[in-house]
């Protein structure tokens, strides 16, 4: 059964400081989710990084739920080495702690200058649940071939939520606009 989240706060993280990539990969994955009735919001665009950066985990925490964020989506392009195990059964056998330290430490890879030839990076993305502390999807996607015409922030994003559709983790929403009430 699809996940029921009220607020996801979606966050880019691309090696080096190419901030117009994971502004672009942030805003067209809050466009995919809001397309199927999430309420989503961006980190580069609604959260100070400085702010955030101070914080300890557990401050880390406490802000985002105070802010309303019950999911986190993220998108990490990263060093196959450097990524989470995905053969078969290996990924269950991660407790909860690892995910969140796991992504708690996704903030040293803005330091790391991208990898100028950029085959060997994939796109690590972990919806994890604030409420439960668990994650919810673990996916792995190749990054766009550069011969590729197409924009990779929305191929990113298009393809990360299908595949959370495909695996149902989410599903469209069936919300009513605001001010009108649904009959019994």
């Amino acid at each position: 059964m699809p996940y029921q989240h009220k607020k996801i706060l979606v966050v880019a993280i691309v090696p080096g400081n190419n901030d117009s990539l994971q502004a672009a990969i942030e805003k067209a994955t809050v466009q995919e989710l809001k397309s199927y009735g999430y309420d989503a919001v961006s980190y580069s665009n609604g959260f100070s990084v400085y702010e955030m950066s101070r914080f300890t985990q557990e401050a880390a925490y406490f802000a985002l739920c105070e802010k309303g964020i019950d999911a986190v989506l993220t998108l990490a392009k990263v060093d196959p080495s450097l990524a989470i195990s995905l053969k078969k059964g290996v990924r269950t056998k991660y407790p909860a702690s690892f995910y969140y330290n796991h992504i708690w430490d996704y903030r040293s890879l803005k330091t790391v200058p991208e990898n100028k030839n950029g085959s060997t990076a994939i796109w690590e993305c972990i919806m994890f649940d604030l409420l439960s502390l668990e994650q919810q999807s673990v996916l792995q996607v190749k990054p766009l071939a550069s011969l590729k015409k197409q924009n990779e922030a929305t191929w990113l994003s298009n393809n990360v939520i299908q595949k959370m559709v495909a695996e149902k983790i989410l599903t469209k929403q069936t919300v009513a606009p605001t001010g009108v009430y649904k009959g019994f």
